[in-house]
């Protein structure tokens, strides 16, 4: 699948396996942020912004792999405020077990489960299948009625499921729908408030 750019304010009708080029549907960000008020979304975030960039390994102590900078600690708060002040209910908050990905999701939110299926798929090619497989069903399967799942995890998995390139701490949002999903569109830190 060629992965494209979703414009920041634009919403997509899109579905898992969907052809390259979606239509764009034109909406404020207030609705998808009023979207998400009632529950029922799936917002996918690319760790906020770290000390350096490059690739790191799982294994390695938390002293040497990426972790985030000033800058993305301030974006995950600002990000966890918004979600309150906007009263965006979140269940379920998943996260890769990197330190970038782990921090983000405890800064945001309070709390988070990591879960190695979110690992990046440009970190370990052994079981990357199975780790496209479990975003997808993710991204698929409705969240707690009344809540919003959170994934925090890396551009790879996302830009390889849904065609998405994220920049550090923004996020896409979308709908689980007759098996597949609907893009609802990308926020970047300060869109949210």
């Amino acid at each position: 699948m060629e992965h494209s750019r979703l414009g920041r304010r634009a919403f997509l009708a899109m579905g898992v396996g969907a052809a390259a080029s979606p239509s764009l549907l034109s909406a404020a960000p207030t609705d998808m942020i009023q979207a998400l008020q009632t529950g029922g979304h799936v917002i996918y975030f690319r760790h906020a912004a770290t000390t350096w960039s490059g690739v790191d390994r799982i294994e390695w102590p938390r002293s040497r792999q990426r972790l985030l900078s000033e800058r993305g600690i301030a974006q995950s708060r600002m990000i966890g405020a918004a979600f309150r002040a906007q009263g965006i209910p979140v269940g379920e908050v998943l996260a890769s077990p990197f330190a970038r990905c782990r921090d983000m999701a405890e800064i945001a939110f309070g709390r988070v489960e990591e879960r190695m299926e979110l690992l990046g798929l440009l970190s370990d090619a052994e079981g990357r299948a199975a780790r496209v497989a479990y975003l997808r069903d993710q991204l698929t399967t409705e969240p707690e009625a009344g809540t919003n799942r959170i994934i925090v995890s890396h551009r790879s998995n996302i830009a390889e499921v849904a065609g998405v390139d994220l920049e550090e701490g923004e996020g896409v949002a979308s709908t689980p729908s007759a098996g597949g999903f609907t893009l609802l569109g990308t926020a970047r830190p300060e869109d949210w408030s």
